[in-house]
């Protein structure tokens, strides 16, 4: 059993290290490469990769803590007394909860809107985004490939970076302060988006925290996960699909 625990353990420590140092410089020198050399082959190769990674640490992380303890979560006020001692904290939390949402909805609700309107789309949004371009999906099987990625990524990031990542740093095999788990869990989610620049990481811990804080408040992985697939999936109605994408060329 001492064994068993001490394996155990030791794989919970190899992938902290994997998560913090091991994917952020692989994922930044990857991105890198697809940077230099665009294609859309190069494209599929990192999707397929990506998801490898993320399904392997995820199952990893379930065998080593457990699937209860890792997607389900029942802190106490006394772990988080800011959020969860005072009630107008814990109200405007779900307001930011709530505008967030919403903002990542806003591209589908104006999909929705110009299609009941038979308005046409001009994608002025897609604009932003070109600088990524090499990164983001451009062909109908790219596009199919980018729905499993962000599927992947809702179910696995949220596994690996809020459920081991919190349990690792405030449950077992260390103590810390549930609030600072979730911030160090957060910048280490940041960090694996390099590729983004400054402002990629920036936002994606911000939105991690987020995620961290709807975790917390739901006390299951769920909504995080539906959420974040549903935030990496915008980008199929932000991005001009490759009939109109054509058809403007």
């Amino acid at each position: 059993m001492t064994l068993h625990l001490s394996i155990a353990t030791l794989v919970q420590h190899l992938l902290f290290i994997f998560l913090l140092l091991i994917a952020p410089v692989w994922d930044f020198w990857d991105t890198q490469r697809l940077k230099r050399s665009p294609s859309s082959a190069g494209k599929l190769r990192y999707y397929k990769t990506l998801c490898a990674w993320l399904w392997i640490t995820s199952v990893i992380a379930l065998l080593t803590v457990g699937v209860r303890s890792l997607l389900t979560i029942e802190p106490t006020p006394q772990e988080i007394p800011w959020l969860l001692q005072h009630v107008w904290i814990f109200y405007l939390v779900e307001i930011v909860i709530a505008l967030f949402v919403a903002l990542m909805l806003l591209p589908f609700a104006t999909v929705f809107w110009k299609k009941v309107k038979k308005q046409p789309r001009k994608y002025s949004s897609a604009e932003a985004f070109k600088p990524l371009a090499y990164f983001f999906p451009a062909t109908w099987t790219e596009r199919r490939w980018w729905v499993f990625l962000c599927i992947t990524a809702g179910v696995c990031e949220e596994t690996v970076y809020r459920g081991f990542l919190l349990h690792y740093l405030h449950v077992f095999p260390w103590r810390l302060d549930l609030t600072l788990a979730l911030l160090i869990s957060s910048v280490i989610f940041g960090l694996g988006h390099l590729y983004g620049g400054v402002g990629g990481v920036i936002g994606s811990a911000i939105a991690g925290f987020i995620f961290g804080l709807l975790f917390i408040l739901t006390g299951s992985l769920l909504l995080p996960m539906i959420l974040h697939a549903t935030l990496d999936l915008r980008m199929l109605v932000i991005l001009r699909p490759p009939d109109v994408a054509n058809t403007a060329g």
